[in-house]
């Protein structure tokens, strides 16, 4: 029994490690997106004559 404890208490390390560092990933894609320029929007094709 104090082994499933001990198993769960790393499991929940593990997942607030990983939060973390999903977290801190998408706050620095987030500075990156700010920093770029707006992408422009495509322009329609012409459609061929039918």
């Amino acid at each position: 029994m104090a082994d499933a404890g001990k198993q769960a208490v790393d499991v929940r390390k593990n997942m607030a490690r990983l939060r973390e560092l999903r977290e801190a990933k998408e706050a620095a894609e987030a500075t990156l997106r700010a920093s770029l320029p707006a992408p422009t929007p495509t322009k329609r094709k012409k459609k061929p004559p039918q």
